[in-house]
């Protein structure tokens, strides 16, 4: 009896062991993916990144994860501080916002946020707002999550805001009225909740500035591939962007009162 006992106790105690081994061998897999995919975001492309690198009108900077864009002469007179979309590079961004800056006399900071998401730093602007006292127009703005972290920080009062840019991308709750708003989405997008964003309209400014760009997709605000539920759009990057542009740039000097830079 005490023999079979004994032999009982040990399987248990042999199950038991294997059990933890197998849960310390999952936890490891578990933490090791969840590793890599806060470490390895949604990154603009080569090609695209250098092509802005080489525009003579564009500076590209960066300070502690974010990306700076500023005319390459001359003082900008205004900032836009714009918040990546979910798990995406501020290097993604890059391309899409270039034109702002070479033809404008804005200049446009992409924070890195923490994990890669906005919604853990809504406040991320005032850091780069406060870094740049020589610039006293501001402006956020967001693609996707980053467009509805940006509407919490317009709407949280803290700081002067000028003006709004959504980028597929919504407000959870009303906006400050008197804050200019531009949202732009892509006849082309798989990825934004239609639904919601139609609800959603009403907590934005009944002036808003609402622009759909035709054959646009939800990666296409940026330059990078590997959105998940995103369908392959009917134009490519570079036509998506111009036509971006076409939209963002006259915005902006309305706003500014700057022309087209030459």
């Amino acid at each position: 009896m005490t023999s079979s006992w004994s032999r009982v106790v040990a399987r248990l105690g042999s199950s038991a062991e294997r059990l933890a081994i197998w849960a310390l061998v999952i936890g490891l897999v578990l933490a090791s993916g969840v590793g890599w995919y806060v470490t390895h975001p949604l990154s603009g492309s080569e090609e695209s990144i250098a092509t802005v690198r080489a525009d003579e009108r564009v500076s590209v900077g960066q300070y502690d994860g974010t990306y700076v864009l500023e005319p390459a002469n001359g003082e900008p007179s205004a900032g836009l501080v714009f918040y990546p979309g979910a798990h995406v590079a501020p290097d993604a961004y890059l391309a899409s916002l270039a034109p702002l800056v070479s033809r404008t006399n804005v200049a446009v900071y992409v924070p890195r946020m923490p994990l890669g998401f906005a919604v853990f730093d809504p406040d991320a602007a005032g850091d780069v707002i406060a870094a740049q006292p020589t610039i006293d127009r501001w402006f956020v703005g967001g693609h996707s999550l980053g467009g509805a972290m940006a509407c919490r920080y317009a709407d949280g009062g803290r700081g002067r805001v000028d003006g709004l840019v959504l980028f597929a991308s919504y407000c959870e709750a009303s906006a400050t009225p008197n804050v200019s708003t531009l949202s732009v989405t892509g006849s082309a997008d798989t990825v934004l909740d239609r639904e919601t964003y139609a609800a959603r309209r009403a907590n934005v400014p009944a002036d808003a500035t609402i622009v759909e760009i035709r054959g646009m997709n939800h990666s296409e605000f940026g330059s990078y591939i590997g959105q998940r539920g995103d369908q392959p759009a009917p134009i490519g990057y570079r036509t998506a962007h111009d036509r971006l542009a076409d939209s963002v740039v006259p915005w902006f000097e309305n706003r500014t009162g700057r022309g087209t830079r030459s």
